[in-house]
């Protein structure tokens, strides 16, 4: 027999000598109860373009039976009941209906693929959302399926499936015994719901407004029993304290989001809240003004007004970094409850979160080696008219200053402003003849973000740029912190003035983008190491990063210091004279 081969067009689409396959390998977290591990089946033709359009089919069919899996699984934790109310099957009906016509507009809002478009990322890793074409063509075939089972009595396997899933929704909440004689009406009611959606879901394609039946106000099925949410989330923020596991600012932020949930959903038992209070709280997140308790238009309002003042003034709205963080703590408190409690707690903030396109790496640009020119041969390290006006050329040395060292330690450290800034003089050490920053969480109000303390050995040029007598001067003088003159914030942070301050260097020296900041330093390092032939393994425990595979065999500290300094002595920035800067200082 052949081997089977990616083909392309889809993920999932494979190929055994001329003939098409699905292919998916069945999630980690049902893999153990599934049977088997992975579901590749043959697609029966060997035309490309319809192995396209059946791919499509299949693999909706497929996550659809990974999903019956799941709630299988979950449903045999729950206490059964024998038998539905006709009053219930009716209700759960009516849902099933609104969510279908709320899955259609999530697709709409979301946008279709449009043909002829270039694949912004490799086509290996593209899984295309439909065109409008496909999406219509595919809702045709399945609707045609549905018509004919339910014309037949045929209570198929996928419907089945749904109404397991559809008893496990908040407000509803039901386990249903396998004997019980309601499922055959339970099933035929989502068929129904299910062809008369795909009706209103037709019209709709033609350009008709059909609106999404609003949510009748109900008492729950089965009504959920426990603490409100807010109780809750006080248990949380407890243990979280208790553990030491939330800095001041996590927890402030925590705090925030949960506030604003409560504030638009009401307080309720976490087990009432279903994926529309979810999607809703996402809608209203995506209309949110930035800075939304800074603008004089919308501090102290609703958040339901400060949409619609934005929306009215045309405010910069939150990016969807802050979108998918604000949905991640509500993702993070309900998976901690379902922890806590007897009864299953769905996750339904992880599936509202959005598409981002851009990497990591790239949500910030390192600075450009004439932005770099820009900062370190301008006036703050070459001279600048005063304390004040350090953007303006003059005589005034500032290396007796952190707005001098602050800049120059995290180039050439790769260190997070906050570690530099919240470091005591007593953390400037010597070993071996290696002279070396200890980034630690030992003292009080020291953080470092993962807790990965550790050794940075410091780069020679900032020794040679007298890195060491301002040291000495710090102690002369009996500080405590290597930075004196900084202040920590309400939430326990030094960095928060240094970094408006460098951003307003920034700006001043014309070096300012949206995607530059004090944290574009360290991608310069990290692309520093890159190019001067340092490991990437040495580079992820310079910077204090969590790697994984061969770094993170290394943990803290068992890299010998004597290694890390011979490496980062290889950092170099050929785009920086440092000469303009000693020739200022007078330095050899």
């Amino acid at each position: 027999m052949s081997k089977i081969v990616k083909a392309s067009g889809h993920t999932r689409l494979y190929r055994r000598g001329a003939v098409y396959y699905h292919r998916a390998t069945v999630p980690n977290d049902i893999r153990d109860t599934y049977g088997k591990r992975e579901e590749t089946f043959s697609l029966h033709t060997r035309d490309h373009p319809e192995a396209l359009r059946r791919v499509r089919v299949a693999a909706v069919d497929v996550d659809r039976r990974f999903d019956a899996h799941r709630r299988q699984v979950a449903a045999e934790r729950r206490k059964a009941v024998s038998e539905l109310a006709p009053e219930q099957i009716k209700r759960i009906k009516a849902e099933y209906f609104r969510f279908r016509l709320e899955e259609d507009e999530d697709v709409r809002l979301s946008g279709f693929e449009e043909t002829g478009t270039a694949c912004p990322v490799p086509e290996e890793q593209h899984d295309p959302r439909p065109s409008f074409d496909e999406y219509e063509e595919l809702g045709h075939d399945i609707d045609a399926v549905n018509r004919a089972n339910y014309a037949r009595g045929k209570r198929d396997a996928f419907f089945r499936g749904e109404a397991e899933e559809v008893l496990t929704w908040g407000g509803i909440d039901i386990r249903l015994a396998e004997d019980s004689p309601s499922w055959s009406p339970l099933v035929r009611a989502l068929q129904e719901a299910a062809i008369q959606a795909a009706e209103a879901i037709q019209r709709r394609n033609k350009g008709d407004v059909v609106e999404t039946p609003e949510a009748a106000p109900r008492e729950p099925l089965s009504a959920p029993k426990g603490k409100p949410l807010s109780a809750l989330f006080e248990d949380r923020k407890a243990e979280a304290d208790r553990a030491n596991q939330w800095t001041a600012k996590l927890s402030d932020d925590y705090e925030s989001w949960i506030g604003l949930f409560l504030e638009t959903a009401g307080d309720r038992p976490i087990l009432d809240y279903t994926k529309q209070d979810a999607r809703d709280f996402k809608t209203l997140l995506v209309g949110l003004p930035s800075n939304r308790q800074k603008h004089p238009e919308t501090r102290g309002r609703p958040a339901k007004e400060q949409v619609e003042v934005a929306k009215r003034m045309g405010l910069p709205l939150l990016s969807v970094t802050t979108v998918n963080k604000a949905l991640s703590r509500l993702q993070a408190t309900w998976k901690w409850a379902d922890k806590q409690m007897d009864e299953d707690v769905s996750d339904i903030f992880g599936p509202m979160k959005l598409n981002v396109q851009i990497a990591p790496r790239d949500q910030r640009d390192p600075l450009s080696p004439a932005q770099l020119q820009k900062v370190f041969h301008g006036p703050l390290f070459t001279g600048c008219e005063s304390e004040r006006r350090r953007s303006r050329s003059g005589k005034t040395n500032m290396s007796h200053t952190h707005w001098y060292w602050l800049p120059m330690l995290g180039l050439y450290s790769g260190a997070r402003l906050n570690e530099l800034c919240q470091l005591r003089v007593d953390d400037v050490c010597e070993d071996g003849g290696v002279r070396y920053l200890s980034i630690s969480e030992d003292g009080e109000h020291q953080r470092v973000k993962n807790h990965k303390t550790r050794d940075v050995p410091l780069h020679p040029s900032i020794l040679e740029l007298g890195f060491w007598d301002y040291l000495a001067a710090r102690r002369a003088a009996k500080d405590l912190m290597l930075f004196p003159a900084l202040e920590r914030d309400s939430k326990g942070y030094y960095s928060s003035q240094p970094s408006k301050d460098f951003a307003r260097y920034l700006k001043q020296v014309e070096a300012k983008t949206d995607k530059t900041s004090f944290h574009s330093l360290r991608h310069n390092f990290k692309d520093a190491c890159l190019n001067s032939g340092v490991p990437s393994e040495i580079a992820d425990i310079l910077q204090g990063h969590a790697p994984g595979g061969m770094a993170g065999r290394y943990g803290n500290r068992k890299v010998h210091l004597g290694t890390l300094a011979e490496h980062i002595a290889k950092v170099a920035y050929p785009e920086v004279d440092l000469s303009k800067i000693k020739r200022f200082h007078g330095l050899p």
